[in-house]
């Protein structure tokens, strides 16, 4: 019993200093940072983010040394 009372006390202080604590606003959020494109739907604003802004290869230079990329 004293123990289950020591760890909720534990908690609370933990909560309020902010430890362990995730950004609330994250899961609610659905406008893309990188492209300013507003989503009606979090999940939709994720695989967004996967899709059009997780996969992009990096730019290399001309082998020619022309200062032209790809």
């Amino acid at each position: 019993m004293e123990f289950s009372i020591l760890y909720n006390v534990f908690l609370h202080h933990c909560d309020i200093m902010g430890l362990f604590k995730r950004n609330k606003d994250d899961d609610n959020k659905t406008k893309c940072d990188t492209c300013g494109t507003e989503l009606h739907d979090p999940e939709k604003l994720k695989r967004h983010m996967k899709k059009a802004h997780g996969n992009v290869p990096a730019k290399k230079p001309n082998a020619d040394g022309d200062g032209g990329l790809w």
